[in-house]
């Protein structure tokens, strides 16, 4: 089950997403995966699929899985856990209103503000361009 996506303002290795994530849930290491494609999702208890970037920031895109549904925390805190662990900011969908272009921005050191990105830049180039 996917419990979130985020859009990292810089890149993060492989390494420090697994380290990260497993702290952020409070998991042994060996339960976290990073993988860069869909297809290769096993059965680990928390998988971490890395999407492509570009020097673009927010450009880096993370989607995180876990296998136990019931055990969702909060997305929005451990977002901001996550982003400290990181020290990375980062965008996560803002699902407190209908609105596509409305993110929740989480700074390196986990405070969140709601912001708006340009939705030509997202529609047409898939780029994070905050207004």
């Amino acid at each position: 089950m996917i419990w979130f996506d985020a859009s990292l303002d810089k890149p993060v290795d492989d390494e420090a997403l697994q380290r990260g994530i497993a702290a952020t849930l409070a998991v042994a290491l060996e339960s976290v995966v990073v993988i860069h494609s869909t297809a290769e999702i096993g059965t680990l208890p928390v998988t971490c699929v890395v999407e492509p970037s570009t020097a673009d920031a927010y450009s880096q895109v993370i989607t995180i899985y876990l296998s136990e549904p019931s055990a969702s925390p909060d997305i929005l805190e451990s977002a901001s856990r996550l982003a400290i662990a990181l020290d990375r900011s980062m965008m996560v969908a803002n699902d407190e209103t209908a609105n596509p272009y409305s993110f929740v921005h989480i700074s390196n050191g986990g405070q969140q503000s709601v912001v708006l990105v340009d939705p030509d830049e997202l529609d047409e180039n898939d780029r994070y361009l905050i207004l």
